[in-house]
């Protein structure tokens, strides 16, 4: 570790380290002494003036500093501490004969939680709730809460489920445009303002991350392509993504107007407060603008460029998690593959990056048209319904059929509850169904059936030479309507190859455009 930050650790950078804070029940987030390791939060404070029992506020303050130690963040705790001391307070109103960690029973946690799952809290509140109260039960038990009996604990599994998580939300198509309209960029007062923007509609990162960026974000990679590094502060790890031309130009400009302002070595932020001599907290560019700094932006610029959605209304409801939503989702209707957006989301898990698998209208219909259209014996088209009630009908059925029955060289199409009787004999049944990703395995059985024809013949066997034919002229047939819908597909697809850079670079070259005048 660092000596500066061994320093705010040790509490040199509060007024008078942690014995000053630990008199006083509201712990300013500005005095903190870990306030300056890759904190986006100043404003703000922790309070414990809602736990009336004087062991329990003190337990409180014990679990709160060794989590900020630890590295969370100050506004988590600070949610944190909200929860627990509303269970301090339960605690006092209907169990006041609690007064040592020894008489928190396990009988009075589940009367707290049933009263917390009848409460008319919303299910992520409730959840958090519960969470937080255990673990702060789970950590300080051979702390604050010395003496704690050991059965007086809260599972995991009876944290309350919070199953009503929204899909994300992005933002309209005319909507992002107005947002990285050059013209509308100008109007704002400064780069800074203009690089906030770009950052956040070219990047997709999170707020926190946008604000912490180091002043040197800007990287060349060995392939002259440029990068941005930053750092995920939820996940607490450095990463990098790809960046395109009109956001390099925009952070070039900005690198100028620190230099004119903060000097070569004046500040390390790239967003950094305002200078000496102009309004605003943390003045002298020693620390970075805040998340609710940029969101103020997001909002002043829509109402300087009047920025309207489709009905004509102000686009306030835009802040700036939405533009990680658009970016998703877009890519997602883009056919780019999940794995591919998590490592330009920078998820910790594949599940978090799927939540932005729904895709609109028109990409279901595409998807179902230029892959589910399969060829039958005849080679004659059967295509998945695309409109009506019917689509998702039909695709459920699908699935569960290719569940049911999965064959070498493609589909059963016979209802759900009806077996077959002539297993084997797929290139004769009228309801086999296949498609282009068999192809290679129909040629390799027609090339082997014409071996066996030309022997059986050869042995006059009549019957068996009737039988291949019959196969022969099938596959025949198949194949040449599989030639057709890859004839169709040559010409209406796009490169299969998702190239990272060039996703980055193309989601530019649209706004790029239109700097240049006709």
């Amino acid at each position: 570790m660092t000596a500066t930050a061994l320093e705010a650790i040790e509490g040199a950078r509060a007024p008078d380290g942690w014995e000053r804070l630990w008199a006083s029940d509201r712990w300013s987030l500005r005095e903190l002494p870990h306030s300056d390791l890759h904190s986006t939060v100043r404003a703000g404070s922790v309070l414990f003036s809602g736990i009336p029992q004087p062991w329990f506020k003190e337990a409180a303050k014990r679990w709160t500093r060794a989590r900020l130690l630890a590295g969370a963040s100050p506004t988590t705790m600070h949610n944190y501490v909200q929860h627990v001391s509303t269970f301090g307070a339960w605690l006092a109103d209907r169990a006041p004969a609690v007064s040592s960690p020894a008489q928190i029973t396990r009988a009075a946690l589940e009367d707290w939680m049933l009263a917390v799952r009848s409460s008319g809290l919303a299910a992520a509140s409730k959840a958090n709730r519960v969470t937080a109260v255990r673990l702060f039960l789970e950590e300080q038990w051979q702390d604050g809460l010395a003496g704690l009996p050991r059965t007086a604990v809260i599972h995991v599994g009876e944290v309350p489920h919070n199953r009503s998580r929204r899909l994300p939300r992005g933002i309209e198509a005319a909507v992002f445009e107005q947002f990285i309209d050059p013209t509308n960029l100008a109007l704002l007062p400064c780069e800074q303002h203009r690089t906030v923007i770009l950052l956040l509609a070219f990047t997709g990162l999170r707020v926190s991350s946008v604000v912490t960026l180091p002043r040197d974000a800007l990287q060349i990679g060995s392939d002259n392509h440029p990068y941005l590094r930053y750092v995920n502060v939820k996940l607490r790890r450095e990463a990098v993504i790809p960046i395109g031309p009109m956001l390099v130009e925009q952070l070039h400009r900005q690198e100028e107007s620190l230099t004119a302002v903060y000097g070569p070595e004046g500040t390390n932020f790239l967003l950094p407060s305002p200078p000496e001599g102009m309004r605003g907290p943390s003045r002298g560019g020693g620390h970075h603008i805040t998340p609710l700094t940029a969101r103020r932006i997001v909002k002043a610029y829509v109402r300087k460029a009047e920025i309207r959605d489709c009905h004509g209304r102000l686009a306030i409801w835009v802040h700036p998690h939405r533009f990680r939503h658009h970016l998703g989702s877009s890519m997602v209707n883009e056919g780019v593959p999940l794995s591919v957006i998590q490592r330009v989301l920078d998820h910790g898990s594949i599940e978090m990056t799927a939540l932005y698998a729904h895709l609109d209208d028109a990409t279901v219909k595409r998807e179902i048209l230029s892959f589910h259209e399969r060829v039958n014996i005849r080679g004659e088209r059967i295509a998945l319904p695309v409109d009506g009630p019917l689509e998702q009908a039909a695709w459920m059925k699908e699935r569960i059929a290719r569940a049911k029955q999965a064959l070498p060289s493609g589909y059963c199409g016979l209802p759900l509850v009806q077996s077959c009787p002539h297993p084997n004999a797929c290139l004769s049944c009228e309801n086999f169904l296949t498609d282009r990703s068999f192809r290679h395995i129909h040629q390799q059985q027609l090339t082997h059936t014409q071996r066996l024809l030309e022997r059986a013949k050869q042995n006059e066997n009549v019957r068996l030479v009737e039988l291949l034919e019959g196969d022969e002229r099938s596959l025949r047939r198949i194949l040449d309507g599989l030639e057709a819908l890859e004839s169709e597909g040559r010409q209406a697809s796009a490169p299969a190859d998702i190239d990272v850079i060039e996703l980055a670079s193309r989601r530019n070259a649209k706004a790029k455009a239109k700097d240049v005048k006709p």
